[in-house]
């Protein structure tokens, strides 16, 4: 379930950035088609990592879902390391108290498998998990055995807790045998025994017994023990193993070492109860070379060691969000960025369509009527701005302008009032005739959209090849005359087939040499069909400008002149 959220986040964070690209930000289609395909080759490698990942859980679920807890567990968790056999023998895997479940730990790599099976499986326990370093020094042989060891276990707690994504407690309990020649706590069954337990922010060791806090070690001894010798004994004793630790264990957490970082312990719990002790141990060594004289070995006489409960509600997690609600603020980060970059998108749009605008509103301004060109085309440019606007505000706003930055409705009147008050100049009155000597007749659906007077872009090739065909000579006309359909208002199509008469006869004097002189428009509108109106054919056909020679006194001087 948690790959599976997972690949859906994949899948949004790849949606939405295609989105940007394509609906935001105006980086043309080749740059676009690039970072898509980027984007889409980075999904899938994600996925198939992702995918490969959840492969590799499962067969580690299978290994490890007999030595963790069901995922309903509500108890903590503790991870044991170090020498972690002493604990468990006899092959167990785990063991549970009234508090929490022990699982032996025996291995830094199958820490990792471990953690990262609690990650993928039940992730709502992370807050439940700690990790315990078990240390039985009498068991300790080489030294340069426990610095290796302790590197690779330091290495593998610190991955854990990245594997993780929480802060894991690390605690360390150790087991030592009682250094008098008799056992003073052999009156206590071994579940009974007295811990000395220590936390971070204190500065002294505690006595506790039954899960309940005694007193300080230095009065407890005071109480606990009846004669002088007795209690000298004692806390000579536990000076040595304070300067054991403090000499031969703790720096193999502390010292810093390339790419590894120090391990603090967060709480101590030590218990003296007979070990079973190795020759020529780590702490038979160590005493050996403090005093002369050969601590006294010892023979385990408990089928398990206790394990320590009486510290498990004093250690700190971290308060941190659990994995679902990391996940659900990965989605939310995700759509912010998307949020933020479909605002930069749509506010550098908007900022060039006030920008364009601008600079065709500011250059009709500057222009004279003299020359009428420059300043017709710039009419008809502000007139192509002010339909595409229309266009926007009837049909809907391209998402690229959209989120509430949209500039255009605010833009239109304004070219509304600027288009109302200039015209171009009217066209000599049009003479007439009844006499053709050439004529071609145009499509209007090749020259216009449908109910619009402005040329098309492809219409540029109709006109030219009409051009070739109609040349100036003195003493005749060129006449351009609209036709339209019967469909339709009859006064509004004769408006409309005068004004497309009209923009062809312009685009012909803008285009070519042809004087205005030589040119007389007509807007006949329904009139004149040459086919019937009652079939789409013959509305086709009647949908037309016609250019026509006509003869005509005087007319056209100027192109020979």
């Amino acid at each position: 379930m948690q790959n599976s959220i997972k690949f859906v986040v994949i899948l949004l964070a790849t949606l939405l950035f295609l989105w940007l690209v394509w609906g935001f930000w105006p980086l043309g289609n080749t740059v676009s088609l690039f970072l898509s395909a980027l984007a889409i080759v980075i999904a899938g490698v994600a996925w198939y990592w992702r995918f490969k990942q959840q492969q590799h859980s499962k067969i580690l679920e299978k290994q490890v879902s007999t030595m963790l807890p069901p995922a309903s567990y509500q108890q903590a968790i503790v991870l044991v390391c170090g020498q972690s056999e002493a604990l468990f023998p006899n092959g167990l895997t785990h063991r549970e108290t009234s508090q929490a479940w022990y699982v032996s730990i025996t291995s830094p790599a199958m820490l990792l498998d471990v953690t990262q099976t609690v990650v993928e499986t039940a992730p709502v326990q992370l807050g439940q998990l700690s990790v315990l370093f078990a240390v039985l020094p009498e068991q300790l042989v080489l030294q340069e055995t426990l610095t290796q060891e302790m590197l690779n276990w330091r290495r593998a707690i610190s991955e854990s807790r990245s594997k993780a994504g929480v802060h894991l407690p690390f605690w360390v309990s150790l087991y030592l045998s009682p250094i008098q020649q008799t056992d003073p706590y052999a009156k206590y069954r071994h579940e009974e025994r007295p811990w000395l337990t220590l936390l971070n922010h204190q500065r002294e060791f505690q006595v506790e017994q039954n899960g309940s806090l005694v007193q300080p070690l230095s009065e407890w001894v005071q109480q606990f023990f009846t004669s002088e010798h007795q209690q000298l004994h004692t806390m000579l004793s536990f000076d040595y193993l304070l300067d054991w630790l403090q000499q031969v264990f703790t720096p193999q957490l502390t010292v810093e070492q390339a790419g590894v970082r120090k391990l603090v312990p967060s709480a101590w719990a030590i218990q003296f109860i007979p070990i079973t002790s190795v020759e020529n141990n780590s702490w038979q060594q160590f005493i050996t070379r403090r005093t002369g004289l050969a601590p006294l070995t010892s023979t385990q006489n408990v089928p398990l060691l206790p394990l320590p409960d009486i510290l498990l509600t004093r250690l700190h997690h971290d308060i941190s969000l659990n994995r679902y609600e990391r996940l659900m603020g990965a989605v939310g980060i995700i759509c912010g960025l998307f949020l933020v970059g479909a605002l930069s998108g749509s506010y550098h749009n908007n900022r060039q369509l006030v920008r364009h605008v601008g600079e065709d509103t500011a250059r009709f301004i500057q222009l004279s009527d003299t020359p009428l060109a420059p300043k017709l085309v710039t009419y008809q440019q502000l007139q192509t701005d002010a339909v595409q606007l229309s266009h926007w505000q009837r049909e809907g706003v391209p998402t690229g302008y959209s989120l509430a930055l949209y500039q255009g409705s605010y833009l239109l009147p304004h070219l509304h009032v600027l288009l109302s008050s200039w015209a171009p100049p009217a066209p000599p009155a049009p003479v007439i005739v009844q006499e053709a000597s050439e004529m071609v007749s145009l499509d209007s659906l090749s020259l216009f959209d449908v109910g619009q007077y402005t040329l098309k872009p492809s219409a540029t090739k109709v006109l030219i090849d009409a051009l070739i065909h109609i040349r100036a000579k003195s003493g005749w006309l060129i006449v351009v005359s609209g036709y339209t359909d019967n469909t339709g208002n009859p006064v509004n199509n004769q408006k409309l087939s005068l004004q497309r008469a009209e923009s062809v006869r312009d685009w012909m004097i803008q285009t070519s040499d042809i004087a205005p002189s030589c040119f007389a428009v007509q807007g006949n509108g329904q009139a004149n069909p040459i086919a019937s109106n009652n079939t789409a054919e013959g509305r086709a056909k009647n949908r037309r400008v016609e250019i026509r020679l006509m003869p005509q006194v005087d007319a056209c001087q100027a192109s020979n002149e």
